[in-house]
Order: structure tokens, then sequence, then C-alpha cells
């Protein structure tokens, strides 16, 4: 298989960029996350599904997995699809995970519905990302790449919080009618990924599917290579694993905490709506923060997440009256962190990276980062099947704070360094 420039003509190459970086905000407003779902999706695991705190974890633990396991039949299918039909049919996956929920009963259900999800998603994620990149990087680098990017997550944050505040008004008239409007908002995505550009194509030639498979065999060891060999990917992947571990177990933890300070659903989608305004007034933000702490970045964002984590969980064990305000204002620090992460991760981890290597190192991005946070997540699930939310919170605070800060001394001389500074292997992952 040889990677092919789509056009020959220059002008309308770039006319195809220039569409893809026109489109591609106000698809990942629509698409980046399921609207109208994720701000009840507690409520409704637990209340409509019956389905309670410490199994979602144990489930949710599975999903990291489960995209690891996608990985092979997704990289094939991306490969003969090309990206912008990828990007189309991995959003019907999301709808066909909306309807599983909704159609399938109990834990079995939630487990059929993050397989389908996962192969959605590592169809769909991975090409769009490297869609904008197609479209938005320069020979010198990554060009407009994280500004279109910032702009679509920011985009989204308040559409977002939009949807959030209504749905739980939604939720309490009926359970399933968020998910409803959900479907119509992939809808969406779907209708407006179709109008993407591919800006390379692929061609085949005979045997096509068994080289896939030897080529993935071959990337897949590459990958791992280049984590053992490259002190920074190693670093950086560790830390983001071990973040992205603590961010999705807050996120189920919030729900539970929000539940046992007796929030009501409709109090519920307001505070959700309010906290993802929170994080897309912070994304815009994204670029200065960066600029301003460059390589101390992540060890801000991090470390001030996990004190707020523990800090709730002392709130929680004080038995003081009326702490939800100061509870909230600490949720909000995980959406400003979590949302200039998000993004910011995004682009370090493809820094150095070119077309032949970027979706080796996204592979060794989600290989190695989903492990960690399945792991995390798992455990988290059983330490709340014996200990109360609360213990629980303060456990995985001072847990996690440590970890981060290990992790974070074992990045210190190895990412964030001027490209001189670094040895061949660790940023020519060829």
């Amino acid at each position: 298989m040889k990677v092919m420039a789509k056009y020959q003509n220059k002008r309308e190459e770039v006319k195809a960029k220039k569409q893809n970086a026109k489109i591609y905000p106000i698809y990942k407003m629509f698409s980046w996350d399921l609207l109208f779902f994720y701000s009840i999706q507690y409520l409704f695991l637990t209340t409509t599904k019956g389905i309670n705190a410490s199994d979602i974890l144990k489930v949710d633990a599975f999903y990291p997995l489960f995209i690891i396991i996608m990985q092979l039949p997704s990289a094939i299918c991306s490969e003969f699809l090309g990206r912008k039909k990828s990007i189309v049919i991995g959003n019907l996956f999301m709808m066909f995970y909306i309807i599983s929920l909704m159609a399938i009963p109990g834990i079995f259900g939630l487990i059929i519905a993050n397989l389908i999800y996962a192969f959605g998603y590592s169809l769909k994620a991975v090409q769009e990302t490297n869609l904008l990149y197609d479209s938005t990087a320069t020979r010198g680098g990554e060009g407009l790449y994280p500004k279109i990017n910032g702009k679509g997550a920011t985009g989204y944050y308040v559409l977002d919080g939009i949807a959030s505040l209504v749905s739980g008004y939604l939720f309490v008239i009926n359970g399933y009618l968020p998910m409803f409007i959900c479907l119509i908002f992939i809808l969406i995505s779907t209708l407006i990924a179709t109008r993407f550009n591919d800006i390379y194509v692929n061609k085949f030639e005979e045997n096509d599917i068994s080289n896939k498979i030897k080529d993935y065999k071959s990337d897949f060891k590459i990958s791992i290579r280049n984590i053992i060999n490259s002190k920074r990917l190693k670093a950086l992947l560790i830390f983001m694993g071990l973040f992205n571990g603590s961010l999705s177990i807050m996120g189920t933890y919030k729900g539970n905490i929000l539940t046992e300070l007796a929030v009501n659903p409709e109090t519920f989608s307001i505070i959700n709506a309010v906290l993802t305004l929170i994080s897309g007034i912070a994304s815009t933000f994204q670029d200065k923060i960066h600029k301003r702490f460059r390589n101390k970045t992540f060890s801000v964002l991090s470390l001030t997440f996990s004190f707020s984590i523990i800090l709730i969980g002392f709130l929680l064990l004080s038995n003081l009256q009326n702490i939800l305000p100061v509870v909230l204002i600490l949720f909000a620090v995980r959406s400003i962190t979590m949302s200039n992460y998000y993004i910011l991760s995004e682009r370090y981890s493809k820094n150095f990276t070119t077309p032949k290597t970027r979706a080796r190192v996204s592979f060794a991005t989600e290989f190695l980062t989903n492990i960690i946070e399945a792991i995390s997540l798992f455990l988290a699930g059983v330490l709340l099947d014996n200990v109360n939310i609360n213990y629980s919170t303060l456990i995985i605070g001072l847990v996690f704070t440590m970890l981060l800060v290990w992790s974070l001394d074992y990045m210190r001389k190895r990412v964030g360094l001027k490209p001189e500074e670094y040895d061949q292997k660790d940023i020519e992952l060829e």
C-alpha cells in the first residue's frame, strides 16, 4: 500500500484543505463528545438502568481494553475506507452505542455498548486528528492545528453547556428523552463529516489485507519499541495514562458525590451545564497556558487537579454543613484543567511526528494510556465496593497525587526539551 496525494493540482489541494479547516471546528463542536448524554449519564445508568456506581467503574475499565482490541480491525477498515469514510462510519457506530444503551438491559447492555463504542471511536478518533493535521500542518511544524482544534473544542464546551442544562429537565420528563436528542446530534455530526475531503489516498495492491495485518504487526512492534526506546514518548504516555485515569475516575465519582449531597436531577443538570461552560471558556486559554508555563504546563494542570480531589475528600469527611458550593468550585477546577489538558495533550503527543509516524504514535498513545486507565478505573471500582464515596475520594486524591508527582519527576529531563537536546531515538520514530 502506498500513500499518495489525492490532488495532482495544487490549487485543488489547497481548496480541499481550506474546506476541511473551515468545517472541522463546527464538526468538533457537534461530535467531540455525546451531547445531551454525558451530563445525565450517571443518572441514566444508575436510576433508569439500575446499575450501581462501582459496577459502572468496573465495566468502564474494560472500555480502554476494548479500544486496544479494536485497534487492528479499525486500522484495517480505516486504511481501506480513508479518513473521511472512517469518520462518517465511526459516527454511525456512536448512534448504535446509544441505541444499545437504551435497548439492552443491565451490566450486559453496558458492556455490549462499550464494545460498539470502542470500535466506532477507534475508527474515527485517530482519523479526525490526522485529517486536521493533513489539512493544516506545514513542513516546519503543526501549522494552524492547535488554533483550529482549540476553536472546535471551545464551541463544543459552549454547546455542551446548553445541552447539559436542558438534558436534566428532559430527564425528569422521561429518562430516555435526552438519549433520543443525542441521536439527532450524532446524525448532524455524521452529515457534517460527509463534507470533509481526503487529502491523501491509499493505493492498494494484491494481498493488501494480509499485508495490512503484517504491517499492523510491524507497526505494533515499532510502537512498542518506540515506547521502550524513546524516553520522551515513554515518560509522556505514562503521565497521560495516570492523568486520564484520575479524570475518568472523578467523572463517575462526581455523580456519586452529588447524589450523596442530595442534589436533585434538575440541579444536577444545571451544575453540569455550568461546569461545561467553564470548560468551554477555560479552553480558549489553552495556548496562553502553554506559552505561560511551557514545560511546566502538565505539572500545573495535574497537581492543581489532584489537590482539588484531596480537598473534596476532606470536605466530605468533615461533616460540615453547606459544603456543596465549595465542592462545586473544586469540580470547576477539574473542568478547567481537563479542558486544557485534553487539547494540549493531543498537541504535545503529536510533536515531532510526520504523516508516516503519526499513526504509530497515536497507536502507542492509545495502547499504553488505555492500559493504565483501565487498571485505574477497575481499582477505583473495587475501592468503591469496599469504602464509601467520602473515603474513596480522599484515597484517590492522595494516591494519584503521589503517582503524578512521580511521573512528573520522571518527565522532567525527558519531555519539554529543545529539539537539539533530545537524542535522535527520542524524537525520530520511524
